[in-house]
């Protein structure tokens, strides 16, 4: 597959509310997430429990994203919009961040976010 058709997939999937999905299909079993904070999360079904773990204590009510955007032969870029409500505390809030995807062998072998403000 190419990078524009793996990165179509991953939009599409994302565009259905299929975030797990992509987890699932798309990623290598050794992938690498790194959070805007620089913390590194390694393997695929450990990035998949932090992103279990990052969504529980949160309904999500919107997600826009924009994308994808090339670099090279091997990475994208996708702008996320995510509106959520903390169950904490009743009130949505929005985050805003980019996420990198670098591709090789057909499956996305690292994933490293930016975002907006302080979390």
């Amino acid at each position: 597959m190419s990078l524009q058709s793996i990165a179509k997939q991953f939009m599409d999937l994302c565009n259905q509310g299929k975030n797990f999905d992509v987890m699932r299909t798309l990623y290598a079993p050794d992938i690498v997430s790194v959070e805007g904070d620089g913390k590194e999360t390694s393997g695929q079904q450990a990035v998949i429990k932090k992103s279990e773990n990052w969504v529980s204590d949160k309904s999500f009510d919107a997600q826009e994203i924009r994308g994808p955007f090339f670099n090279g032969p091997n990475q994208f870029a996708v702008f996320f919009i995510h509106k959520v409500t903390p169950k904490a505390t009743g009130k949505q809030i929005t985050l805003e961040e980019v996420g990198v995807y670098t591709v090789k062998n057909d499956k996305i072998t690292r994933e490293q976010f930016f975002f907006a403000g302080t979390r």
